[in-house]
């Protein structure tokens, strides 16, 4: 206990002489070559065959007419509002002239202003900033130095949001506070997609919020719908319902792009901006499903006269987009539902309406927080129908990537856990950590959050001199950073005694309730899918499967912890075995698949993940199944575990199971 607290205080003071990262802004950013930003169109290469044009899976993407040398071409206009940047139109363009910048800040304060000609497309992209405006008063100046920001992050952008709330970017420095309450908030930001049934919330967020109030929309999804642009549940034009001040281009939006954002938004505040004019319209009209889940009579008569019902989320700081209902006698939970469906996108459906090639930018998006993956699940599969054995090279690289992701992903649950009891200090170190991490996996894939690395037959690319001039110093400094979040957080003695025996799942339970993963090994089951049917390059590659018997919420984290561990190994003795060679075989973007079905089962940062595809011998699958890791776990084994339990210790026994809302609910 003494030598635990000694430890603390010694790592505390070696903080204040190495101080966790932060980026100086604006902007030294961590943006690597590779990265996949705003395009830059070669006028003279463009032989207008339209290639760009009917590979976008999103139809951002048109070819307008211009003329040259006299004669009447076709060159393409690019709406960033529905860009994905999945690089598909650059990758498939014959001439190439269609290049990727990694520039990423795209904003506007109108969404027309997003539409890029070809004459725009064509100049070199720079960040421009405004210029800094004539104080308007003494009360516009401290209104822009003190913005509170509520959220509902409703889907994948709130991913590169989190790094403003760590020590990378750190908003506290520009006088920006997270509010848990939109009662005390005058910025909201909507990060991500959004459903039938997240709007009604996001009104009453917005409703709640006192005058003057500003709404920022990061990605895609808010402004057309995004990726799931053609799915029945989108929202596919906020603004149709609430008005909005700044719009953010991006896929997710990268955390560089909200900073500029918001800089700018302090600029517009402090010369005397004042928020659009608030309306609250219904240019729709939302569609109220006649279930009991909407109706409150129901819920009412299940009540004792002693009891309360709370809901934890969905917009609840750390619930992320998932609500539970929680009935409470006192501090104990006597009943907990789960209500599903705020993240329902019909994923697999919408699967059925693009090519094999192009699924490669959805199915990843299953999981925002380990996209690689799903990735790599969906392309074994389609490989097994095509029969096709890829080259070892390709093999080593994919489970670089693999072990990258359960990395960065297992960092992001450590700082939710630390978040959830109380560690703030831990959350923003950890986050700040995991920067290191992303800017790897950009500086491997050309993306950090869903890299689109893997193809039928291989990978995009091959591994590039800015990763092998980093990886190295990476993974040492993450090893050192172990150390600190062991002697400050998982030795500590108050976090031990809030989660030691608590959110108990016996051995023949979790196996009972199909639990896997990380949540499973911390009950004693010592099971890996890379171990039990290795996939990519693991059965030539050596590590251990860390496994305990408590099956509580500690040694749920504790396995994380050791499995970071354990990937840093892994990169490590991938990097010295991989192989000479090609790295991905022949496979075009329209290519059919032969008839047939397969499954294949790989080891996510959650747990088992399955994918059972069926293809008629077209250029579209024609049915694809995912079973992801976290339905049983979350939908059907939470409401139980929580029964008993205290409401203090929900988000806790919540993130430690380690939830992926946009995993169940597809």
């Amino acid at each position: 206990m003494i030598k635990n607290t000694f430890n603390i205080l010694k790592t505390g003071l070696k903080l204040l002489i190495r101080k966790p990262i932060t980026f100086k802004f604006p902007p030294e950013t961590p943006v690597s070559k590779k990265f996949r930003g705003r395009h830059l169109f070669h006028l003279e290469k463009c032989i207008s065959c339209g290639t760009c044009f009917r590979i976008c899976p999103n139809g951002a993407l048109e070819m307008v007419e211009r003329q040259k040398d006299g004669k009447t071409v076709y060159f393409p206009s690019i709406n960033y509002s529905k860009c994905c940047f999945c690089g598909f139109c650059s990758d498939a363009c014959p001439e190439k002239a269609l290049d990727m910048t990694n520039f990423s800040i795209i904003i506007s304060t109108n969404k027309k202003d997003l539409i890029f000609t070809p004459e725009q497309l064509a100049q070199q992209p720079e960040l421009e900033h405004p210029e800094k405006p004539k104080r308007k008063s003494i009360v516009s100046w401290a209104r822009s130095r003190s913005l509170w920001v509520t959220n509902f992050f409703t889907g994948c952008c709130f991913v590169e949001a989190i790094p403003w709330f760590g020590s990378g970017f750190d908003m506290e420095r520009f006088g920006m506070i997270a509010k848990g309450s939109p009662l005390h908030s005058d910025v909201l930001f909507i990060g991500g997609y959004v459903t039938y049934k997240t709007i009604k919330r996001i009104i009453g967020i917005y409703n709640k919020m006192p005058q003057p109030k500003f709404v920022l929309t990061l990605g895609n999804c808010p402004m057309t719908g995004g990726v799931y642009w053609d799915s029945f549940n989108t929202i596919k034009r906020i603004d149709d319902y609430i008005p909005v001040d700044i719009w953010i281009a991006g896929c997710p939006t990268r955390p560089e792009a909200i900073g500029v954002a918001a800089y700018h938004a302090i600029l517009a505040i402090e010369g005397g901006y004042l928020p659009k004019k608030e309306e609250v319209r219904m240019k729709k009209k939302i569609q109220y499903r006649n279930t009991d889940d909407l109706k409150a009579e129901p819920i009412i008569k299940k009540v004792g006269n002693d009891e309360r019902i709370f809901s934890f989320g969905p917009q609840h700081p750390a619930s992320g987009n998932f609500s539970i209902r929680l009935t409470v006698k006192g501090e104990k939970i006597n009943n907990a539902e789960f209500v599903a469906g705020y993240l329902h996108r019909g994923l697999e459906k919408l699967c059925e309406y693009r090519t094999w090639y192009q699924n490669t930018m959805l199915i990843s998006r299953a999981c925002v927080l380990d996209g690689a993956s799903y990735e790599i699940g969906y392309i074994n599969a389609v490989e097994k129908l095509l029969e096709i054995e890829i080259p070892e090279r390709a093999k080593y690289l994919r489970v670089i990537q693999a072990e990258l992701s359960r990395i960065q992903s297992h960092l992001l649950n450590l700082g939710f856990v630390a978040y959830s009891s109380g560690f703030d200090s831990i959350e923003r170190i950890i986050w700040g950590d995991r920067e290191k991490i992303l800017f790897l996996l950009d500086a491997l894939c050309g993306s950090r959050i869903y890299q689109l690395y893997n193809i039928p037959g291989g990978v995009q690319s091959d591994i590039s001199d800015e990763f092998i001039e980093n990886v190295t110093d990476t993974i040492s400094y993450i090893r050192t950073r172990l150390k600190t979040i062991d002697d400050l957080f998982m030795k500590n003695p108050i976090f031990r005694k809030r989660s030691i025996s608590i959110g108990k799942i016996s051995h023949d339970i979790a196996i009972e309730s199909d639990i896997t993963g990380p949540n499973i090994r911390a009950s004693g089951v010592k099971f890996d899918i890379r171990k039990a049917t290795p996939y990519a390059a693991y059965d030539k590659l050596h590590f251990d499967v860390p496994t305990f018997d408590h099956g509580d919420i500690y040694h749920r984290v504790l396995v994380r912890r050791q499995e970071i561990e354990s990937s840093l190994n892994l990169v490590e003795e991938s990097m010295k075995k991989l192989p000479d060679g090609p790295y991905k075989m022949k496979f075009k973007p329209m290519d059919k698949v032969p008839k047939g079905e397969a499954i294949s089962f790989v080891e996510s940062a959650r747990g088992e993940l399955c994918f059972h595809i069926v293809s008629d011998g077209g250029r579209n699958p024609y049915r694809i199944k995912v079973r992801g890791p976290t339905f049983d776990s979350i939908l059907f084994f939470l409401p139980k575990l929580l029964k008993g339990c205290f409401l203090a210790d929900v988000p806790l026994i919540y993130w430690s199971l380690d939830n992926c809302p946009a995993d169940h609910d597809r």
